[in-house]
């Protein structure tokens, strides 16, 4: 975890006295029963949004929780309460403490200016067990099932481009007419809802993952065979689909381009 730190200013004995006080302060001041500064919580936003390692890096004058999303590893210091956190990152979001919920334990990294002091690559990064929690915010406008932890979501409009073929654009990809977006709705166990703007939608759907194999380890999984546009070309492909976890699996065996060149 300290690679640069310890290159450039050699890891010493007095940065490993550091961290493992601080990893004692910070066990020692945890607590199942209130939120303390320091703690991560999974953040479920309205809209199906998934962060699993929010931080609390503050407490606002009403006594609400002041999350930072999606962090960077924040720098601590002690406090008589716990510890204080200096953390960049984003977005930031406040939630009452009476409605986070204790889920359970989780291992989250922070940071010390090390023996050099403040100077570049002079942060000393460890880790230490501190509470999880969890909130929701409330009315989910795609249900409590959908969110970005396990599925893909999609923004997708219709309209006609000049000089296009396709009709559907969006998140990377096009499709040419209503077949083609049917036919990738039903591929991708999609999940179709009204946008924000005219002509758009919302597709929840199964992630795309594309997995080599060996000849042997493609021979044996006993599948149809179908084609997919793999390296500028049209090559096998056996689809597997993983509902546990929301995964459309292209298996593909690739290809030796030295072979192919020669």
């Amino acid at each position: 975890m300290n690679a640069s730190y310890d290159h450039e200013h050699a890891l010493r004995e007095e940065d490993v006295a550091m961290v493992n006080d601080h990893v004692a302060h910070i066990e020692r001041t945890r607590s199942s029963k209130q939120p303390k500064i320091g703690d991560r919580v999974v953040y479920v936003s309205t809209y199906g949004d998934w962060y699993g390692n929010a931080l609390i890096e503050k407490f606002e004058d009403d006594g609400a929780c002041s999350l930072c999303l999606v962090p960077y590893v924040p720098f601590i210091w002690k406090s008589p309460l716990g510890i204080g956190c200096s953390v960049s990152g984003g977005p930031f979001t406040s939630v009452q403490r009476t409605e986070l919920r204790f889920a359970g334990w989780t291992e989250a990294s922070y940071k010390d200016w090390g023996h050099c002091g403040a100077c570049s690559n002079g942060s000393v990064t460890f880790k230490a067990r501190v509470a999880q929690w969890a909130y929701r915010e409330p009315n989910p406008i795609y249900g409590v099932e959908l969110t970005t932890r396990t599925w893909r979501r999609l923004y997708i409009s219709k309209r006609v481009l000049p000089d296009s073929p396709y009709l559907y654009h969006g998140d990377g990809f096009a499709l040419r007419d209503d077949a083609e977006f049917e036919r990738f709705v039903q591929d991708f166990e999609g999940r179709v809802f009204p946008g924000s703007r005219e002509n758009q939608f919302v597709v929840w759907c199964y992630r795309d993952v594309l997995q080599n194999l060996s000849q042997a380890e493609w021979d044996t999984l006993k599948v149809p065979v179908s084609s997919r546009r793999l390296y500028n070309r049209e090559y096998p492909v056996k689809v597997v689909k993983n509902h546990a976890t929301h995964e459309r699996i292209s298996y593909y065996v690739r290809p030796d381009f030295n072979i192919e060149r020669s």
